[in-house]
Formats: structure tokens, C-alpha cells, sequence
């Protein structure tokens, strides 16, 4: 997750990207917004949405939560990892915080394993507002994750809150 936050400030400085569009979510009351590739199949959720890198090596995903939600939305972002066989290295857990986009940027993340291999894994909280945040998940294949990386950062440079 280091070198997820270090491309992504480099990347914000000097990222340019052809991208699918803006997607705002959640598109019931979207809190922010963010750009995703076509190529990376980006696919509504229930609290955002998510895109998977062409090779499938690397997966992210943006959900919006507030007071009323945030416990559920984080229990989904887990149970979601859990479901698709990532497993956590808690030995290897690393806690940072940061800014991205001018908002509050934590992170927590591992190194673990899913059904393919050894995989990095993270989860960040960013502030969007005072009543809402945005949770970012990122799970990439430790094989693929440098060459998904600055494509990563691109996508990360265009979150915003929607006011």
C-alpha cells in the first residue's frame, strides 16, 4: 500500500487518462464521484461502484457511508473479501494517513494471499464531508499490481465529493 500512495501522489501531479466517464454514487444520493476506464468494467453497487483491471490482476472499489451506515458498509467490504478468498496477513498490517484530492486519506493494509497467489490488500477512508466518507478497497495480485499501479493512481486522482 506504500507504493499504492506513492504513485498515486506522483500520479496526481502529472496523470492524464482517457476514461469511461464520471460515475457519482451512490446514484441513489451520490456523495462523490470518480472516473474509471472502460477496460476496467466498472459495475454499479449497492453503496458505489468498482472496476477490475483488464488482466483481473486488480480490483477497486468506492462506497460512500455516513453515521446511519457506516458499520454495514464496512462489514460488507470485509465480508466481500472473505467471499472471493483474500486473507490477511495480520503480521504484516500497515496503518497510514495521508490527503488525497485536498480530503483526509487513511489506510490500512496487508499482504495475504487469494486463490491465486500472494496479493496486496487495502482499505482506505476518505473524508468527503462531515457526514460522509468514501471507502476505498483495493485488492491486486502482487504479479500484476506495478503495471496495474499507475492506472490505479490515475483512477484515484479523479475522486471528488459531489456538492
Amino acid at each position: 500500500m506504500n507504493k499504492f500512495l506513492a504513485a498515486t501522489a506522483i500520479l496526481l501531479i502529472t496523470a492524464t487518462t482517457s476514461v469511461a466517464g464520471t460515475f457519482s454514487f451512490p446514484s441513489d444520493d451520490p456523495a462523490a464521484s470518480v472516473e474509471i476506464p472502460d477496460d476496467w468494467q466498472p459495475n454499479e453497487t449497492d453503496y458505489g461502484v468498482e472496476g477490475n483491471s483488464p488482466d483481473a490482476g486488480t480490483y477497486i472499489s468506492f462506497d460512500v457511508a455516513g453515521d446511519e451506515d457506516m458499520d454495514q458498509v464496512m462489514t460488507d467490504v470485509f465480508a466481500f473479501l472473505e467471499e472471493n478468498g483474500v486473507v490477511p496477513d495480520p503480521a504484516s498490517q500497515h496503518e497510514s494517513k495521508d490527503q488525497l484530492n485536498g480530503m483526509p486519506f487513511q489506510t490500512i493494509d496487508w499482504k495475504g494471499t487469494d486463490k491465486d497467489g500472494p496479493v496486496s490488500i487495502g482499505v482506505g477512508i476518505i473524508g468527503l464531508s462531515e457526514e460522509k466518507i468514501a471507502i476505498v478497497t483495493y485488492w491486486a495480485s502482487t504479479e500484476t499490481e506495478a503495471e496495474n499501479m499507475p492506472e490505479v493512481g490515475k483512477i484515484l486522482a479523479t475522486l471528488k465529493p459531489v456538492n
